[in-house]
């Protein structure tokens, strides 16, 4: 797979970085949401990992409107789920706290966002049939 990481965070881009590339995925980090949005047009990646900071600024509807989407992981501090949920609700198809306790969560969460961009959860829950509501 080809990765692309959107976050100005080195140590995480590190960490990732040689996880996804230990186990053979090809691996890119971008620190600016522009040059992020450059490189997902250009290089065309299967997965983005976005930063909550730039999921604000637009980058996942951006990444999303050049093609038929890759699936996209936002990650964000644990100490902010504020902003980690705003950034969720930008679009993102799993959600991935730092700082990482062990670089599996990295593979449980690419595998989630895979499986959430191609059979989404979010689904609204279907009305009650008329005769349990009665």
């Amino acid at each position: 797979m080809k990765i692309l990481i959107a976050d100005p965070d080195w140590n995480f881009a590190r960490q990732a970085s040689n996880y996804f590339e230990s186990h053979a995925h090809l691996v890119v980090h971008e620190t600016e949401a522009r040059t992020a949005l450059d490189r997902a047009e250009s290089w065309r990646p299967d997965l983005v990992i976005v930063s909550g900071d730039l999921a604000e600024s637009g980058l996942i509807e951006a990444i999303r409107g050049q093609d038929d989407r890759p699936a996209i992981l936002l990650t964000d501090q644990m100490s902010r789920f504020d902003r980690a949920w705003r950034a969720w609700q930008h679009g993102g198809d799993d959600l991935l706290f730092k700082p990482l306790l062990h670089s599996s969560e990295l593979h449980v969460a690419l595998v989630t966002a895979l499986e959430n961009s191609v059979c989404p959860r979010r689904r609204e829950m279907p009305a009650a049939p008329a005769a349990l509501s009665a």
